[in-house]
């Protein structure tokens, strides 16, 4: 299924970290038609989904990058077997253990089971009528050499992929896409968010109202004693008192001399009416 051109940039280093894998590459194994379809396709509900619920399980945690066992993205070996487990997982008429884990189950998985978890149930999502990766895994298709190494390359592109997006969630600042995906599917454990306003939004959760009051006033008051600061906060308060206190007084006995001003012309007005009634 062909994706469209997306605006969203492409995550990118820091200087501090880099990405295992090239998205040209990771774009020409999945079928896009370049690195610019790669933020449309991580947004798809084959693909998001899964992510979301690795990144819960896990947990994954900005700025913890133990779960991203670099062993398997370096070592081609590993990689490759990777690859030929998901591969034989699908095309085995027998339910994989992937397909309907239970949370008892999840509780003995490594990180490594949780990847596979991913990549195996977004390629049999991918791999259904009307989607990216049907032709690839066509029956008559996998009989052949190349047939094979084409649903191979597919698979092996989900590894890459989401490899480059646990380098990105734990060691880097959110890029657009990690914004896009929290915005659609937060994580469930807001402490682990990568999100720096969530994390934060949860820490003062947390605090008490005299605690949150109390960093308030310090941020405000920005080192001055409170105690003269409060002072000065309340003689300022004062002055607004008073100034609107004497508007009050000028307004009262302004409507006073208008009233004052009314009543002679109200009597004027009637002594005139009884000169012209006797005229």
């Amino acid at each position: 299924m062909p994706l469209s051109p997306s605006p969203t940039p492409l995550p990118t280093t820091n200087g501090s970290s880099s990405f295992p894998y090239r998205w040209d590459e990771i774009a020409t194994r999945l079928g896009l038609a370049s690195s610019k379809d790669i933020p449309v396709f991580i947004l798809t509900s084959s693909f998001m989904g899964h992510w979301a619920k690795l990144r819960d399980d896990i947990p994954l945690k900005p700025g913890n990058p133990d779960p991203v066992d670099m062993n398997y993205s370096e070592d081609r070996a590993v990689l490759t077997a990777f690859t030929s487990t998901i591969y034989t997982a699908m095309d085995s008429m027998a339910a994989s253990k992937y397909d309907r884990p239970s949370p008892n189950d999840k509780e003995s998985w490594t990180s490594h089971d949780h990847i596979e978890c991913l990549v195996y149930r977004s390629a049999r999502d991918l791999a259904q009528l009307g989607h990216l990766f049907h032709s690839a895994f066509e029956r008559h298709k996998l009989k052949n050499e190349a047939g094979r190494k084409d649903a191979l390359s597919r698979i092996r592109g989900l590894i890459m992929l989401t490899f480059n997006l646990m380098v990105n969630y734990t060691l880097m600042p959110p890029s657009n896409v990690i914004r896009k995906i929290e915005a659609a599917m937060p994580a469930s454990q807001p402490r682990y968010s990568p999100l720096p306003e969530v994390r934060r939004r949860w820490e003062l959760q947390r605090l008490d109202v005299g605690d949150l009051r109390k960093t308030v006033l310090d941020r405000h008051r920005k080192g001055e004693d409170e105690k003269e600061w409060l002072i000065k906060i309340l003689m300022e308060d004062g002055k607004y008192d008073a100034a609107v206190e004497g508007e009050e007084v000028i307004r009262l006995k302004s409507e006073e001399g208008m009233r004052g001003v009314s009543v002679k012309r109200k009597i004027g007005e009637v002594e005139q009416d009884e000169r012209d009634d006797w005229s």
